[in-house]
């Protein structure tokens, strides 16, 4: 860890971020207990389960889930670790992000409570992150606001976030048959490292290194 003096961040080219992270026509901000809905619509994306323009099936409880998730404080997925994007008073976007120090203890009570069906799975799958360094866990961006600089200025303001807290390493998983994202990393600044298997998917990690 490093303090907050004697860092510095690659930046993205492009648009930039103002001091209180307004850029063009839209702010990031800390998520609220009301954002839940929309958070949750969040990680499903993530886990490629919903895609923001089909309706969420009635018979799926996994949202609901979710949202309980979200308004909670002690579970991983949690309003309290995210930002927001958001474009005219509407959430547009957001980036889970954490201490991988949280992850282990947090993924198990997560799972175990809300999805005990998952329990074997969760056991099996490798961990994503781990203590030393700060975590990106999910990033969505609504399909409607892609291609804005959104997602890129929701991860330069998780490595700030990271940088805050007093980080010099931050990590994030890209699957890696999206090689898009894996791009959009590296503009960045993340570098290629390890793989990690976990829920049945091969994830590639990428590190930033705050210098």
């Amino acid at each position: 860890m490093t303090s907050n003096g004697g860092s510095s961040i690659h930046r993205p080219t492009g648009p930039t971020l103002t001091q209180d992270n307004t850029m063009a026509d839209f702010i990031i901000r800390d998520a609220r207990p009301d954002d839940a809905p929309f958070l949750a619509k969040c990680i499903m994306a993530g886990m490629h389960f919903y895609d923001f323009e089909t309706d969420i099936p009635d018979e799926s409880d996994i949202y609901e889930r979710l949202i309980e998730c979200e308004r909670r404080e002690d579970l991983l997925y949690s309003y309290r670790y995210t930002r927001v994007a958001e474009m005219d008073g509407t959430p547009v976007g957001s980036l889970l992000s954490y201490p991988g120090e949280i992850y282990r203890v947090m993924r198990h009570k997560t799972f175990s409570e809300l999805w005990p069906d998952l329990a074997q799975m969760d056991a099996e799958s490798e961990m994503e992150t781990g203590p030393g360094e700060y975590y990106l866990d999910t990033l969505a961006v609504v399909p409607s606001c892609r291609h804005r600089g959104i997602g890129k200025a929701l991860l330069v303001d998780g490595i700030r976030k990271g940088e805050d807290l007093g980080f010099n390493r931050i990590a994030l998983v890209a699957d890696s048959e999206m090689p898009h994202l894996v791009h959009l990393y590296e503009s960045i600044g993340f570098i290629p490292a390890d793989y990690r298997h976990a829920f049945g998917v091969d994830f590639q990690r990428m590190i930033y290194e705050v210098k």
